[in-house]
């Protein structure tokens, strides 16, 4: 943990690593396959993740302290929860993942807005963010069908966890991208309420942060040419 907390600490490109591992993570989620072991060591090691890199960009000790106390509660919860087997701690779990989400996501942006330059690395922040989100609704939906059974169709609950949760990622990911293939359908009024702020929240992240963030950073790269330029000329007329 050291490590990662260093190389997002000091590094100038810590976003475009934390890119890299959630994109990664995406492809190594089905390599894991139905192994609940594998699994296990993914998902901990994903909020591992998350949590050096929360320690390295977030100033505030309470949020610290907060984020930390919310990953021993998620693990801690896990644990009992295969044990027990009581849905009442994997509960515990998917809204403790759900509010360490929420800090790494603030904790991101709050960072991104005081940088004073846009660079590819917070162009690659904002993309976090956006797959963050994803992860976020993804433990919306797992309380609702948690709640009931039935509040997203589709879905076959007698596979282990960690199959049910991948596929709810799956969900959320197409939801928010607009995609809708129609395999996996909101039914209760709670899963429908998620679904339809979700599909809001992607096309204006998109339309309006990501594009003015990249956008901000073209015109800072045509600027900087622009000054090099006008430089060049200045010493080929002295």
């Amino acid at each position: 943990m050291f490590r990662l907390h260093k190389i997002f600490r000091y590094s100038p490109s810590k976003f475009t690593v934390l890119l890299g591992f959630m994109i990664s993570q995406i492809f190594l989620t089905p390599i894991a396959g139905k192994s609940i072991y594998l699994q296990q060591i993914l998902y901990f090691y994903t909020y591992l993740v998350l949590l050096s890199a929360v320690t390295a960009i977030i100033e505030s000790r309470a949020k610290l302290v907060v984020f930390i106390s919310l990953y021993v509660t998620s693990f801690v919860s896990s644990v009992l929860f295969f044990k027990l087997h009581s849905i009442y701690w994997l509960g515990v779990s998917e809204a403790s993942d759900m509010m360490m989400l929420g800090i790494a996501i603030w904790g991101i942006l709050i960072f991104m807005r005081k940088q004073k330059k846009v660079t590819r690395d917070l162009v690659s922040g904002a993309i976090c963010v956006y797959m963050l989100c994803a992860l976020l609704w993804a433990n919306g939906y797992s309380l609702c069908v948690l709640y009931d059974r039935s509040a997203v169709s589709g879905i076959d609950l007698g596979e282990s966890v960690f199959a049910v949760r991948n596929i709810l990622v799956y969900f959320s990911y197409i939801t928010m991208m607009t995609v809708g293939y129609g395999e996996m359908l909101p039914v209760t009024n709670m899963a429908r309420s998620l679904v339809m702020l979700q599909g809001l929240f992607g096309q204006m992240y998109l339309a309006v942060f990501v594009a003015g963030t990249i956008g901000m950073f073209l015109a800072q790269r045509d600027r900087g040419s622009v000054d090099e330029e006008v430089e060049s000329e200045s010493r080929k007329l002295e």
